[in-house]
C-alpha cells in the first residue's frame, strides 16, 4: 500500500511538471521579447529605465523589479508592490510571466531574483526564456554564494544568458569575459557605453547607456526612448538626498551594498553637490544575515576616511573593533533608527550605506518625513 501511494505522488509529481511546463510555453509564446535584467548594482533602475524607454516607442510593456521592495508595473502604467506570503522564491517569476501575458504585453522586462548560478540558470531555462539579456557590472557582493573574486562573481551572472540570444553589458572591464561566456552559448554580447548622453543626469550614465541600447535593438528610436526615460519610476529607495532639519545633508544610498559602487556613488554626489568641504559621517547599517557585507562595508569605510562612523543593524561591536585597528575615527552605535540625531548643521554630510533591511526601512522614513527632498 505504502508503495502504491508513493508510486502515486510521483505519478502527480510528473503530471503537475508537464502542466506547468505547457503553461510557461503557452505563456512565452504570447511574449514577443522578454528582458531578463542581472548583474551585481543598479538592476532595478536599468530595468525601469528600459521598460521607460520601450513604452515611450509605443511598446506594450510589463515591467518587474525585486529591488528593495518588489513591484510591478502593468501595461497601464499602473504600479503595485508584491506582498509575499513567505520568503523570495524564483517560483514568483511563473507568476510574472502569466502576468504579463493576462496584460497582453509584448515585451515583458523583469529584474533576475536568483542569486546562486544554478537557480539563475533554471529561471531563465526553464521559467522566463529571454531571448535578450542584461547584465549591468560585475561588482564585489553575494560572494557566499557567487564566489569570492570578481572573475568568478561574472561567470556566476553569465548563468542566465539566453541560448542563441544576445546578452547587453555596460561593464567594459569584464564585457571580454562576458563574451566568452555568450559564444558558447551561441549568443551576441554588446557592449553599451556612454556617449552623447544629455547634459542633465536621468540616472548613473552607464545604467542610461545600457537601457538605451536595449531600447534601440528592440527599434525604438533614442530620442524617444530618451524622453521616456527622463520620466521614469524610481525604485522606491532609489538613491536620494535630503536636507534635514538643522541643514545637514542626507544621501541615502542604503540600496548599494557593495564598496564599490558605495564609493562611486560617494564621489560623485560629492562632485555635483560640492560636498568636499562638509564633515563627513559614514552611517553603516548591517544586516545578520549578510556577514560578507559588514566586511565589504569596513572596506568603504577605509576608502572613505570618513570623519565619525555611526553604526546601525548587527555586528556593531566587532566591527568598530576592526575599524580602529585601521585608524583612530569616532564610531557612535545607534539601537535603532529613532536614536539618530538628524538635526546637525549645515557643515555635516550623513551618507548612508550598506543595507535598506530592517532599520534601513525605519530611517528612510524618518529622513522623509523630517527632511526636504533635493534632486539627486
Amino acid at each position: 500500500m505504502l508503495e502504491l501511494f508513493i508510486l502515486l505522488l510521483f505519478a502527480g509529481e510528473i503530471i503537475y511538471l508537464v502542466y506547468e511546463n505547457r503553461r510557461v510555453l503557452r505563456n512565452r509564446a504570447k511574449l514577443q521579447h522578454v528582458v531578463y535584467v542581472n548583474g551585481i548594482r543598479g538592476k532595478s533602475s536599468v530595468t525601469r529605465l528600459i521598460d521607460a524607454g520601450l513604452r515611450a516607442g509605443g511598446k506594450r510593456c510589463f515591467c518587474k523589479t525585486t529591488g528593495t521592495l518588489p513591484m510591478t508595473i502593468n501595461t497601464q502604467g499602473a504600479e503595485q508592490q508584491i506582498l509575499r506570503r513567505g520568503p523570495a522564491n524564483i517560483r514568483e517569476q511563473l507568476w510574472v510571466l502569466q502576468r504579463a501575458a493576462e496584460n497582453s504585453a509584448e515585451v515583458l522586462i523583469a529584474e533576475c531574483m536568483a542569486v546562486d548560478p544554478a537557480l539563475q540558470k533554471l529561471s531563465q531555462q526553464k521559467m522566463m526564456r529571454a531571448d535578450i539579456g542584461v547584465i549591468t557590472n560585475v561588482r564585489l557582493d553575494h560572494t557566499d554564494e557567487m564566489g569570492g573574486t570578481l572573475s568568478e562573481i561574472c561567470d556566476s551572472l553569465c548563468s542566465m544568458i539566453p541560448e542563441n540570444g544576445v546578452v547587453f553589458t555596460a561593464d567594459a572591464m569584464f564585457y571580454p569575459q562576458i563574451a566568452k561566456n555568450a559564444a558558447q552559448k551561441g549568443a551576441k554580447a554588446i557592449l553599451a557605453t556612454a556617449e552623447n548622453l544629455p547634459a542633465q543626469a536621468i540616472d548613473f550614465d552607464e545604467n542610461v547607456a545600457l537601457a538605451l541600447a536595449v531600447c534601440a535593438h528592440l527599434g525604438v528610436p533614442r530620442p524617444q526612448a530618451l524622453q521616456g526615460m527622463g520620466h521614469y519610476c524610481k525604485d522606491p529607495y532609489a538613491l536620494s538626498l535630503h536636507r534635514l532639519p538643522g541643514g545637514a545633508l542626507f544621501v541615502g544610498a542604503l540600496s548599494v551594498n557593495d564598496p564599490q559602487s558605495s564609493e562611486q556613488v560617494w564621489h560623485q554626489m560629492k562632485e555635483r553637490h560640492e560636498l568636499a568641504q562638509r564633515r563627513l559621517v559614514l552611517l553603516i547599517n548591517n544586516r545578520r544575515d549578510r556577514g560578507y557585507r559588514t566586511a565589504h562595508m569596513l572596506l568603504l569605510a577605509k576608502r572613505l576616511k570618513p570623519d565619525e562612523v555611526w553604526l546601525l543593524g548587527a555586528a556593531q561591536k566587532a566591527f568598530a573593533r576592526k575599524l580602529q585597528k585601521v585608524g583612530p575615527v569616532p564610531v557612535r552605535c545607534f539601537a535603532s533608527a529613532d536614536e539618530l540625531d538628524l538635526a546637525a548643521d549645515e557643515n555635516m554630510v550623513i551618507f548612508a550605506a550598506g543595507n535598506i533591511a530592517a532599520e534601513g526601512h525605519l530611517l528612510m522614513a524618518r529622513v522623509r518625513e523630517e527632511g526636504d527632498a533635493l534632486v539627486p
